[in-house]
């Protein structure tokens, strides 16, 4: 059974063609392994704590690790996370072995929709490493714009952030007031 709601407890998320599974260490460790030993990145061998943080957090809204699932099959994470309530960062990564079959693109685009339309999400954040070109790429096909002055001024981590701004969001915020 799946459920469309994030961090609430709920374990899976129908997307249009992708699925989302709540992580589970048990389940799912391996799957987490291989992402660290593929990994360039210093941020993903940070992942452990981060996971560990989010696998029971069901009172911070947008702190939730999920593993992605095409037809059943296990083909990368993403993972959720929020400081402010109307803007969420995505981190995600891909399985080596389904790379360069768009799947990136398919999960970002789809998750940025379930968030604008179902929460009053404002911006959607990635947190990118500079040499990573191929998710570079892939923010910038899914319509998200490199925050220049973020980079320059206060972005510590060296990584380069992306964002995409909802179209809906203040008319669905005046329409609840």
């Amino acid at each position: 059974m799946c459920y469309n709601h994030f961090g609430d407890g709920m374990n899976n998320i129908k997307l249009e063609t992708l699925s989302l599974c709540r992580y589970d260490e048990n389940k799912y460790g391996s799957v987490i392994e291989s992402f660290k030993n593929e990994s360039k990145s210093k941020f993903i061998h940070n992942i452990d704590e981060r996971l560990d943080g989010s696998k029971n957090c069901n009172t911070f809204t947008f702190q939730s690790a999920y593993i992605i699932l095409k037809e059943d099959n296990p083909v990368g994470y993403i993972y959720l996370s929020s400081v402010f309530k109307d803007e969420v960062y995505l981190e995600l990564s891909i399985l080596k072995e389904y790379r360069g079959m768009g799947i990136g693109k398919i999960v970002t685009n789809e998750v940025c929709d379930f968030l604008f339309n179902n929460y009053n999400i404002r911006v959607v954040k990635l947190d990118i490493d500079p040499s990573n070109k191929n998710s570079i790429l892939t923010a910038k096909a899914c319509d998200f714009e490199f925050d220049e002055e973020d980079y320059e001024s206060k972005n510590f981590s060296g990584h380069m952030v992306f964002f995409k701004e909802s179209s809906c969001y203040e008319s669905k915020l005046r329409r609840k007031l």
